[in-house]
């Protein structure tokens, strides 16, 4: 685990319109301490089917990301492919997965592992858990439709009634994650990881679980994590029900190197219904989100979210989302890439799908200094960031500008500092501004345009 990703207070109180006044916001800093905006994807639903338990891609598609501008990838991971047997663990999935890390850090990507699971496991016709670990009590299981209602199955609750329970199958999936972060714990590209993907609270009552169950049994998994990798940053999520934008009811985590990563589906446009154009939901549920960061104190990022090409309204959906996430949260990880249909961003042959062209976006990757305020509008492909000076971060300010496929090659870089106090370069390969703030102003707001 990179030591360079620690959390600190970034002094930047955001609103979101009508809906008044944010908690402050956090921010992840990089080694130089510049706060880190992530954009990302989610590799992926393949994985869940492959017997390798890694999916299709190859490093060229990490390099493809690179070149879409995204700077981060949710990696899935699965306890069934690391402990596929009692006790018995598969070093060799761990390079599958150690070679990917590697892929990523060859193209400048952020890793975040996630230990993903769909109706608890494999049992049940989905990922996650073993067989072995999965104690349904003989109760009885029919797969639902669609396949979230599977949860809802007596054999589902039962075994994670038993997760929750069960000190000793806890302490094989402490296990599995002591394995994890022994493996990735001194490699700086993997800044974190997720402990668990949308837990389910089985027969326990949503009120109470995440105190009562969830939040005891994120502890132990951390303290398993720490006791191989110290300086382990935590990536955590609410109840998989806070998906569809219900407040979590978690007690403060007081530990500040972690992330929070909640999920959100709007759920007519989840199951393929129009989007009407109203954005409450989507700023209502990130505004609950920001403040459930802000009572953890630690910064927050949007783990999972998307929108099939098929569905109607779904390109200004991802806009108004976005456009959300930009005034409350430090970035997101979009499910997924895939090919097909669905969320996937590519088609069955690998090509583009629409709903990938809203992700590609400017937007500020490392910023020297304490973030204010960031937007784009992507009607006008304006961007404006404003930032405070702060004395310990050091390096350039760098932003993504998709300069061909957005700009047409030609765009407008201006400042509010002096002129001759400020200057930035262009790499054209990675589409990055590097931008020089002038240090005798305070603040700073920088605005990319699109040229004449």
């Amino acid at each position: 685990m990179t030591k360079a990703i620690r959390f600190t207070l970034a002094f930047a109180v955001i609103t979101l319109g009508v809906l008044g006044c944010e908690p402050t916001r956090y921010y992840l800093h990089d080694d130089q301490g510049r706060e880190l905006v992530l954009h990302g994807l989610n590799v992926s639903n393949a994985a869940k089917g492959d017997p390798l338990g890694v999916g299709w891609h190859v490093e060229g598609d990490y390099e493809r990301m690179l070149a879409w501008g995204f700077n981060a990838v949710r990696l899935l991971i699965f306890w069934s492919c690391i402990e596929p047997e009692e006790g018995v663990f598969d070093s060799n999935y761990l390079d599958r997965v150690e070679e990917r890390v590697g892929w990523a850090a060859n193209h400048g990507l952020y890793v975040i592992l996630d230990m993903h699971q769909d109706v608890y496991g494999k049992k049940f016709g989905s990922d996650g858990a073993p067989i072995w670990a999965t104690r349904d009590d003989g109760l009885p299981f029919e797969s639902a439709s669609p396949w979230w209602l599977s949860y809802l199955q007596p054999a589902v609750r039962a075994a994670f009634n038993h997760l929750w329970c069960d000190a000793d199958l806890q302490q094989h999936y402490f296990d599995t994650w002591t394995l994890v972060a022994d493996r990735f714990g001194s490699n700086p590209t993997v800044i974190g990881y997720d402990l668990m993907n949308e837990p389910f609270f089985g027969d326990t009552g949503p009120l109470t679980f995440e105190k009562n169950k969830l939040l005891p049994f994120y502890q132990g998994t951390r303290d398993a994590i720490r006791s191989v990798d110290p300086d382990a940053v935590i990536y955590f999520e609410p109840m998989i029900i806070t998906s569809s934008g219900i407040p979590s009811f978690m007690p403060p985590i007081q530990d500040p190197d972690t992330v929070y990563f909640p999920h959100f589906y709007q759920f007519q446009v989840h199951e393929g219904y129009p989007y009407d154009g109203n954005d409450w939901l989507i700023r209502t549920a990130q505004r609950i989100r920001s403040k459930e960061a802000a009572r953890h104190g630690v910064p927050w990022l949007l783990g999972e979210f998307g929108a099939a090409d098929t569905t109607e309204g779904f390109e200004p959906y991802l806009n108004d989302l976005m456009a959300a996430l930009d005034e409350s949260a430090s970035g997101w990880t979009y499910w997924s890439y895939d090919k097909g249909g669905g969320f996937s961003i590519l088609d069955s042959c690998g090509r583009e799908k629409a709903n990938l062209l809203p992700l590609i976006r400017t937007y500020p990757q490392k910023v020297a200094g304490e973030i204010v305020s960031y937007s784009y509008d992507p009607d006008s492909r304006e961007f404006e960031l404003t930032f405070r000076n702060k004395t310990c971060a050091a390096g350039p300010t760098e932003i993504f500008v998709p300069s061909e496929r957005v700009y047409d090659g030609s765009f407008l870089v201006t400042s509010t500092d002096p002129e001759g106090t400020w200057s930035y370069t262009f790499d054209p390969d990675r589409e990055v501004i590097a931008l020089d703030a002038n240090p005798g102003s305070s603040t700073h707001t920088v605005r990319i345009v699109p040229g004449p």
